[in-house]
């Protein structure tokens, strides 16, 4: 079973208290992307992408690569596949970790967390959850959206 790693106010010297564990003692790379519009990405084995809005669902588990200091990919760790953009602007799952789709640049927008397509950055489009749970198109994205605010939720395994 996995716990979430909550932060928590700071003690009287200002100080996070926060579990420390091997590695990097604070944050790991796996994480729930959670969506303000209440639902978390999931990537499903078969390519589909979706809102999910249970706690702690297999598929809405996701490990974050870092590939420069503001470009992202973003994988689902039970599905193997990792989250791209397609010329029309679906979310879809991809095998192909070099595929250029699969990339995304990070940046903040307050509290939350949005990924701007690398590929399709020219447009403005961003990944995207609708308050159905569907994927936004990244076409009906634009700066500022609940749909494309995340927060990032990670995970102590």
């Amino acid at each position: 079973m996995s716990l979430c790693v909550c932060l928590s106010p700071g003690s009287s010297t200002g100080r996070l208290n926060l579990p420390s564990r091997p590695g990097n003692p604070v944050y790991g790379p796996r994480m729930q992307l959670h969506c303000r519009t209440g639902f978390h990405i999931g990537i499903f084995a078969d390519g589909k992408v979706r809102g999910i809005d249970r706690d702690l669902d297999d598929f809405a588990l996701l490990e974050v690569s870092t590939i420069s200091p503001d470009e992202v990919k973003i994988q689902g760790v039970k599905s193997k596949l990792y989250l791209a953009m397609d010329r029309n602007g679906r979310l879809y799952g991809e095998v192909d970790v070099n595929e250029e789709g699969t990339i995304f640049v990070a940046s903040l927008l307050g509290y939350y967390n949005t990924y701007l397509s690398r590929k399709y950055a020219h447009l403005g489009w961003y990944v995207g959850i609708k308050k159905s749970g569907k994927p936004k198109r990244g076409s009906k994205t634009k700066w500022g959206q609940k749909a494309i605010q995340f927060l990032p939720r990670r995970l102590e395994l």
